[in-house]
């Protein structure tokens, strides 16, 4: 029950802080929710890690953590790059508790003996990283290429040299796995929203056809790009010859649209418009995704053909720490980013025009909706 005043106050003290406006998904958080409803639990709290610290402390025997997956605690300032006394005196939490940051390039530990670990004693162990993080440096990213990732939810994001704080909270200010920035924003609603779709027509998911009007905002589990939690999907001029495949086409359309406004405000002013957007996760693949993000970004489309963008990432941090190399530039040297790329296409304006209207106007009955829950 703050005054507003108050509560924007506390708001720009945390987007300076920590680089980003701290949502229910951050740990810190998740650590404020178990203080208040276990305290119990929180009292018997011998350490806390992420799920890629515990791996490590269980190789090596030591709590050390990256700069990559600690951004995104809410408990670590990117501005000193270090933990953040007054958020962790807010929440109660011993820093004792908290692993050691390794910086970039740096070595965690070594493979301890025994406790059955598959690995020779003395291997060296990298400091690992978020999901994210690893999947930009698989793909060797240079500042200011935009990546789109398309899966159950959608990313967006590119690497900066400079620390972003986004004041509208959109885009969260995370370090990169290599001393830059990760500033990315993330939709809820994405190729599983457009599968939901697919699957209420009785339409394969490529089944699109041109030719609509309608709008669909699918906005099934809520939204956070735009920030909408508690939104529904919303569904607007409907007619009697709209067919199946044209509101299928009008999901997919919705939901780029979500992922292209988020990409706006990742990237720098100085980005180069006119570079390829890399296209990866599993929609990736599929022909209706591409040429929906082709058609409504008006960028050239690559698809990278590696895969498993994550596990490079880490191969190539691995490599590095054994070579003395920067690892993105070891990811560059294999290639990783290589793909078919598609050309640009004039930008859907009045599509991308049609939705941003759409939205506007639906926006006090979204509000109603999410007041109703």
């Amino acid at each position: 029950h703050l005054g507003r005043r108050q509560r924007a106050g506390q708001r720009r003290v945390r987007l300076a802080s920590a680089g980003q406006d701290l949502s229910a998904s951050f740990t810190v958080t998740k650590w404020a929710w178990l203080t208040e409803h276990e305290p119990e639990a929180a009292r018997a709290v011998k350490a806390v890690r992420l799920p890629h610290d515990y791996l490590t402390e269980r190789l090596t025997g030591e709590g050390t953590t990256d700069r990559g997956d600690v951004s995104g605690t809410g408990w670590w300032a990117s501005g000193t790059e270090a933990y953040d006394e007054e958020i962790l005196a807010r929440v109660a939490l011993d820093p004792a508790l908290l692993p050691r940051v390794v910086r970039p390039g740096e070595v965690a530990g070594t493979v301890r003996d025994g406790h059955g670990l598959p690995f020779s004693k003395g291997t060296l162990v990298a400091a690992g990283t978020g999901d994210n993080a690893a999947a930009a440096l698989g793909l060797g990213l240079r500042p200011g290429v935009p990546v789109m990732s398309l899966g159950t939810s959608g990313t967006a994001y590119a690497v900066s040299q400079r620390r972003p704080a986004d004041p509208t909270g959109t885009v969260a200010g995370f370090a990169d796995a290599r001393g830059d920035w990760l500033p990315l924003a993330c939709t809820l609603n994405c190729t599983l929203a457009v599968d939901r779709v697919a699957s209420l027509l009785g339409l394969d998911r490529e089944a699109v056809e041109p030719g609509t009007d309608v709008t669909l905002l699918p906005f099934l589990d809520g939204e956070r790009t735009p920030n909408l939690p508690h939104s529904s999907g919303l569904l607007h001029g409907l007619r009697h010859d709209t067919t199946a495949g044209q509101l299928l086409q009008a999901a997919y359309d919705g939901a780029v649209h979500s992922l292209l406004g988020a990409l706006d405000l990742v990237l720098d002013a100085d980005a180069d418009p006119s570079a390829p957007l890399l296209l990866i996760g599993g929609g990736a693949r599929g022909t209706a995704w591409q040429q929906t993000v082709r058609r409504l970004s008006g960028r050239p489309v690559q698809i990278p053909e590696a895969r498993e963008l994550v596990a490079l990432g880490a191969a190539a941090q691995a490599a590095g720490l054994l070579t003395g190399e920067d690892a993105a530039a070891v990811a560059r040297r294999w290639n990783t980013a290589a793909g078919p790329v598609l050309d640009a296409v004039e930008r859907d304006e009045a599509t991308l025009n049609r939705i941003t209207g759409v939205l506007s106007d639906a926006a006090p009955l979204l509000e109603r909706d999410a007041a109703s829950r």
